[in-house]
């Protein structure tokens, strides 16, 4: 969650608005000098900001990556007009950011802004939207630290002193019932509890894939995972919720918002309403909303099918364009030209 130590008389105010997206409150005086934000952590990585007002009013904003690692975004920056509503002024970039490389920042510069437009007590807001590639890259561990966790999975592959047996998809795997037990208090009730499972040494599973499986055991042994795409994701998430794992729920519902895709987006948008995920919802309809996505995405027969299917979703992403005056601006230009 993005944080700041700005106060009512600080030149910034960082407020976090949505699960991908923040508003800068920039003070206006003094112009035509740099200032800096404090330190603030979103997404799970830590940035500042730095602007500069010039004296014909020219915003600039530089972006600065902190965190020890490097991560590949895409960052929006689009001013507010005083009533809270985009304006015409925008600006985006994609690249890898990085403390340890140059450059780890990009001049974003949003154009000129106008007093009796934008400013309101003294200060002009931008929001801005940063969504993670999902294959942001972390520091590795180091060996003493992946130990334990090496010795845990060798449990997990040890068939000698196993003690349950579950059948799943026509493929069998061994597992330990007090290390099941533990982490999920699903799985404590089936087997410790009055179900049938508790006195039975081969468990057959329904409805569930092996390969969704193998993964739910790796994650309960290890607290890791593999990312093999949103399909994956969004059946590794089912079976979160299925066995109460809600580490394990968040870190799939991490990885499905920072693969939206314009490929993605439609069917992400009904998965995040039917199984309660409101990151995702939130960070899906940011994405589809945005003015060239949405004129992208409503010729597809995905988009329809969202009508028919979710219909209070698809009202949500017609109440959140309808707000973006840029989209407005797009749709009136095109009927102009027809």
């Amino acid at each position: 969650m993005a944080s700041s130590s700005a106060n009512d008389a600080a030149p910034i105010c960082i407020r976090e608005v949505s699960a991908t997206s923040l508003i800068f409150g920039i003070c206006m005086k003094p112009l035509s000098s740099m200032r800096s934000s404090p330190i603030f952590n979103f997404g799970g990585h830590d940035w500042y900001l730095m602007w500069k007002i010039s004296s014909t009013k020219e915003v600039h904003l530089w972006l600065f990556f902190i965190s020890d690692h490097e991560v590949k975004a895409t960052v929006d920056f689009t001013l507010l007009d005083k009533y809270g509503n985009l304006s015409s002024q925008y600006k985006r970039v994609s690249q890898t950011f990085s403390s340890k490389k140059l450059p780890n920042y990009r001049d974003m510069f949003l154009g000129n802004m106008s007093p009796e437009n934008h400013v309101t007590n003294g200060c002009i807001n931008v929001l801005c939207t940063i969504f993670i590639d999902g294959k942001t890259t972390k520091p590795e561990l180091n060996q003493n630290s992946n130990s334990l966790v090496k010795q845990i999975n060798n449990l997990l592959l040890s068939q000698d002193i196993s003690d349950v047996t579950f059948e799943v998809d026509g493929k069998t795997f061994h597992a330990h019932r007090a290390v099941l037990a533990t982490r999920s208090p699903v799985f404590k009730a089936e087997l410790f509890g009055h179900m049938v499972e508790a006195n039975t040494d081969c468990i057959k599973l329904e409805g569930m894939k092996s390969e969704i499986f193998k993964e739910l055991l790796c994650y309960i042994y290890t607290d890791t995972i593999q990312d093999a795409g949103t399909k994956f994701n969004q059946h590794l998430l089912e079976a979160a919720d299925r066995y109460s794992l809600d580490g394990l729920r968040k870190i799939c519902e991490d990885r499905l918002c920072c693969d939206i895709t314009l490929d993605t987006v439609l069917s992400s948008l009904g998965f995040a309403d039917q199984h309660n995920c409101s990151r995702l919802l939130d960070s899906c309809l940011n994405f589809a909303a945005t003015p060239e996505n949405l004129l992208q995405l409503t010729v597809r027969q995905e988009y329809l099918d969202l009508m028919k299917s979710f219909p209070s979703v698809f009202a949500k992403l017609s109440e959140r364009a309808n707000a973006s005056l840029a989209f407005q601006n797009i749709v009136y230009k095109k009927k102009t030209v027809g």
